[in-house]
């Protein structure tokens, strides 16, 4: 059991890695690896079919929302309610438009 805990904190530490570096297309590219590399521990310590399949299922389901909410965390702050409400820009003018006051 100690090594499904394992495999299933490794998946959210390398989701959290993924969600502040990469974009989502990299999910891709690591949810065939996690549930290989998570296969062949499992098989190694000898765990059952239904165990390994539920184990593998949870690792992937951790990866992707700990990627979800490192993205989240990551872009958040920079959005806001009140960018879009009239259609002008805010206080911090990301176009680098001056007002013109008339």
């Amino acid at each position: 059991m100690t090594i499904a805990l394992v495999l299933i904190v490794a998946s959210a530490l390398v989701g959290i890695a993924t969600g502040y570096v990469f974009r989502i297309w990299a999910l891709i590219l690591i949810a065939p690896a996690i549930a290989v590399f998570s296969a062949i521990i499992l098989r190694a310590y000898e765990f059952g079919m239904m165990a390994g399949v539920t184990v593998i299922a949870i690792c992937l389901a951790v990866c992707q929302l700990a990627y979800f909410a490192a993205a989240y965390l990551l872009h958040a702050r920079g959005v806001s309610a009140n960018d879009e409400v009239d259609g002008e820009p805010g206080e911090g003018s990301q176009h680098k438009i001056r007002r013109q006051h008339k």
